[in-house]
């Protein structure tokens, strides 16, 4: 193999060993809500809310 070959088979199996790579994000990846209303919308309507007498000690 040329030395020519050599480098571009190097280069371009360096690009393929990056580009398949992960970016080394941690975590859920997600979309934060743009504003509290849109918060709000994105809440599942049927979570129970507790009684208020629940919130007194």
């Amino acid at each position: 193999m040329s030395k020519r070959a050599l480098i571009l088979a190097v280069g371009l199996l360096t690009l393929l060993a990056v580009g398949l790579s992960a970016c080394g994000q941690k975590g859920p990846l997600y979309l934060p809500a743009a504003s509290p209303a849109a918060a709000a919308a994105a809440a599942p309507a049927s979570a129970p809310t507790p009684p208020p007498s629940a919130s007194r000690p």
